[in-house]
């Protein structure tokens, strides 16, 4: 496991390969993430302790813009972002939030050589 300071608290990475990442984010009052955005990758956040807005920019406006929306995750509450949106955490109470960023599963992932089935075949 690998700890970092952060602007906004600590980041505990506790997993990290090309494909999944998990963090446990120890967050800071009045303090936020950089604006960002991944190409592939789905960000999930779970808050456990504490008062998080999640602001995504991925609404489209009735005069066709792009508007941002929040949402305020309180300890039990979660929101994922989908790959390409921009977005940032703002830290309203201190707490503890896990992030996740995963690819998507996808069928044609896998290639078999050999079918499952019983070992005296």
């Amino acid at each position: 496991m690998r700890i970092e300071d952060k602007i906004w608290g600590e980041r505990w990475m506790i997993r990290e390969d090309s494909v999944h990442t998990t963090n446990i984010l120890k967050l800071k009052k009045g303090f936020r993430c950089s604006w960002h955005r991944h190409k592939e990758k789905y960000n999930l956040f779970a808050v456990i302790t504490g008062k998080v807005e999640i602001i995504i920019e991925a609404f489209w406006s009735e005069q066709g813009e792009i508007a941002t929306k929040s949402f305020v995750l309180c300890g039990g509450e979660s929101y994922y972002v989908e790959p390409g949106f921009w977005h940032e955490f703002r830290v309203i109470e201190d707490g503890i939030m896990v992030e996740e960023m995963y690819v998507e599963y996808k069928d044609e992932d896998i290639e078999r050589a050999k079918l499952g089935g019983p070992i005296d075949e």
